[in-house]
């Protein structure tokens, strides 16, 4: 194995540093993006990559779960506007 610094590698402190930052609401999500997308570290860009990626998928599923409990609502809402118009 060749001397030097793996650039693959991430320490435990960087990852005790790095969820730190994450649970700060705008600047978390802001290093996420940073991280992801930016610097040699591609253990770390991958994982940010996935984080965002799953908090896509995550934020999805919400908003297509909350379009189905208020679709019936809004339709109910909907028929009886005529009848509250007349």
């Amino acid at each position: 194995m060749a001397k030097g610094k793996n650039k693959n590698h991430a320490s435990f402190w960087f990852w005790m540093f790095a969820l730190l930052v994450m649970t700060l609401p705008c600047i978390g999500l802001i290093m996420a993006i940073v991280w992801a997308f930016w610097g040699e570290n591609e253990t770390r860009k991958n994982f940010f990559r996935a984080l965002i990626v799953w908090s896509l998928i995550l934020i999805t599923v919400w908003l297509v779960l909350l379009a189905m409990g208020l679709f019936p609502a809004l339709l109910k809402l909907l028929q009886n506007l005529p009848q509250q118009v007349k």
